[in-house]
């Protein structure tokens, strides 16, 4: 091992320095996703710099050899640590797998083995001759054919690097622009110096100042570390905020294709086919308001219902055009956000609210009409020494009590209405049920509900009670049949009551679900609609007067389920 001096030896310690120091900066701010392939680039860089100035004051060639091959290990590690930062940087950092890493590092290593067996082989080198500058042996390395397998791979490496940058730079805010331009200039500046060297463009030949240059790369990027907080503020890398965000998002195009949507809104659409390119109001027909009236401002927002999972889901969509200024609009964009929580808070408060109106009204207002034509009743039998009109006196005070039994009642079951959460119910349970509860005399009263299941408030059993009571009690003396049956047609179900009786008038339909409606209580039907109405169903009359009476509770889609084989009547 024989050393000399060289005058380049100074400036390539002190370069090794600066890169340590930058490596030693980037071990200490572990929480930055930049922090681990920095310092690694920069150990790489010391690795280099150190190992070629410990080469120029070694005038000896088996030393030469031996430093040149460590040397190696930093210069074929530059590239590939400088594509890992650039992929953390701009947001990438799932593509730093061991696989992928591995992978990069496969020519590396061949480079490597062909440097360290230069003597055996004259592939990488085809031979090495020494040279006199500045008063030292230099050792000239002529290249061989496949050093410039390890040239084309580097200089590609680093070229995809730059492009993944400049991909960032457009549209950044002024402080990333800042950074990209730093990290560009800091990759750039080796590149040039080294593309010089290799093409015999260097000032001293057989000298390469590639090295020389990390100082001022070192400097460029202590400037970005202090003044423009290199890899404390990373960009935002818009893709992954894209797929992150808990709202639905979905692009389309003017001709209301699907252009893109994060998983959100894949989850809104339910759809296991590939939606990207197809009809936007195929997969959501409830936007086709915002696309097809072409008066619409650049930017508005309206609330849809999407069921899910057999339930409605309600959203607030924003609209918003792309559009260029002062052109037509180039696109469409949805956001979407869930307010399903919020809109059945609101709706039971309003809930709320409507109940104890009602309830008010029912036991203040109506319960004390009642209670005073009682107290006239027993006013009158308190002067009424007939017996005969005392009994018609009793009588009426009986019908009054029931009334308020009933009214007290229906109180109890107005306030339950709701306070349960909907379930699915077995329809022909949910019938035998009610026929147990019902003292129906000699009227038959038959179901052909098998098999289907509907979503309602728990007292769907009560709507049936009330119907049946109300065929009995009305359906006059040729009544003697009520039948249970549904109708399925689609997305559409209905479960219709039907019996043989009276039927009801024309004149009282429109007023037979209103609240004091009837000849008893007024209140049976009105709770039923009511009890229905809380999950989404309806109910309506569409019987024939004189031939019975028909109602039909509308089931949405959704709220009901038909097991496997049945079929409506």
């Amino acid at each position: 091992m024989i050393f000399q001096y060289s005058p380049f030896f100074l400036p390539l310690f002190f370069s090794a320095v600066v890169t340590g120091i930058l490596t030693y900066i980037g071990v200490r701010n572990r929480t930055s996703p930049v922090a681990g392939p920095f310092a690694f680039l920069m150990a790489a860089v010391t690795l280099w710099t150190a190992a070629y100035a410990v080469q120029l004051i070694a005038a000896d060639l088996p030393t030469t050899l031996l430093l040149t091959t460590i040397e190696y290990v930093g210069i074929v590690t530059v590239p590939v640590a400088w594509v890992l930062v650039v992929l953390c940087y701009t947001g990438r950092s799932h593509y730093v797998t061991k696989r992928n890493v591995a992978i990069l590092f496969a020519v590396p290593a061949l480079i490597v083995f062909l440097v360290a067996t230069t003597p055996l082989q004259h592939l990488f080198y085809s031979a090495i001759v020494p040279s006199m500058a500045y008063g030292s042996v230099i050792w000239v390395f002529e290249r061989g054919p496949l050093f410039w397998l390890h040239a084309a791979y580097s200089y590609l490496l680093l070229m995809v690097s730059l492009i993944l940058l400049a991909s960032r730079y457009s549209g950044a805010p002024k402080i990333y622009r800042r950074q990209i331009l730093i990290l560009g200039i800091a990759a750039c500046i080796p590149v040039l110096v080294n593309v010089l060297y290799i093409f015999s463009f260097d000032p001293v030949p057989g000298l390469d100042i590639t090295p020389f240059t990390f100082t001022v790369v070192g400097i460029v990027i202590a400037i970005g570390l202090f003044r423009y907080q290199l890899f404390l503020t990373l960009p935002v890398a818009y893709p992954q905020v894209f797929s992150a965000v808990s709202d639905g998002i979905i692009v389309a195009d003017t001709q209301n294709r699907i252009v893109d949507l994060n998983p959100a809104a894949r989850q809104i659409a339910e759809s296991p086919d590939e939606v990207i390119g197809r009809p936007l109001t195929g997969y959501f027909p409830q936007l086709s308001r915002f696309v097809n009236d072409g008066g619409k401002p650049a930017e508005s927002h309206g609330e849809v219902m999407i069921p899910k999972n057999g339930m409605p889901r309600y959203y607030d969509v924003v609209y918003q055009n792309f559009r260029a200024t002062g052109q037509d609009p180039t696109g469409h964009l949805f956001i979407f956000s869930d307010i399903t929580d919020r809109r059945l808070a609101l709706d039971a408060l309003a809930s709320a609210h409507k109940k104890l109106n009602l309830l008010s009204s029912v036991t203040r207002h109506d319960m004390m009409n009642k209670v005073t034509g009682l107290m006239v009743y027993l006013d009158l039998m308190k002067s009424q020494d007939d017996p005969a009109v005392n009994a018609a006196y009793i009588r009426r005070i009986d019908e009054i009590a029931l009334m308020i039994l009933d009214e007290i009642t229906f109180t109890r079951d107005y306030q339950e209405m709701g306070v349960k959460s909907p379930v699915w119910q077995d329809l022909s349970a949910c019938i035998l049920n009610a026929k147990s509860q019902v003292d129906t005399g000699t009227v038959s009263v038959t179901e052909q509900c098998a098999g289907v299941e509907v979503y309602a408030d728990p007292l769907l059993v009560k709507v049936i009670i009330n119907l049946l009571e109300n065929a009995v009690r009305h359906g006059g003396s040729h009544l003697d049949t009520v039948c249970f049956s549904f109708q399925h047609n689609g997305d559409s179900l209905f479960v219709v009551c039907e019996d043989n009786g009276a039927g009801i008038e024309e004149a009282d339909k429109a007023r037979l679900f209103s609240r004091g409606f009837g000849k008893h209580t007024g209140l049976g039907l009105f709770l039923s609609r009511e009890i229905l109405g809380s999950t989404g169903l309806s109910i309506q009359e569409n019987g024939t007067p004189g031939h019975g009476a028909r109602f039909e509770i509308a089931v949405p889609p959704g709220s009901f389920r038909l097991k496997e084989n049945t079929r409506a009547t």
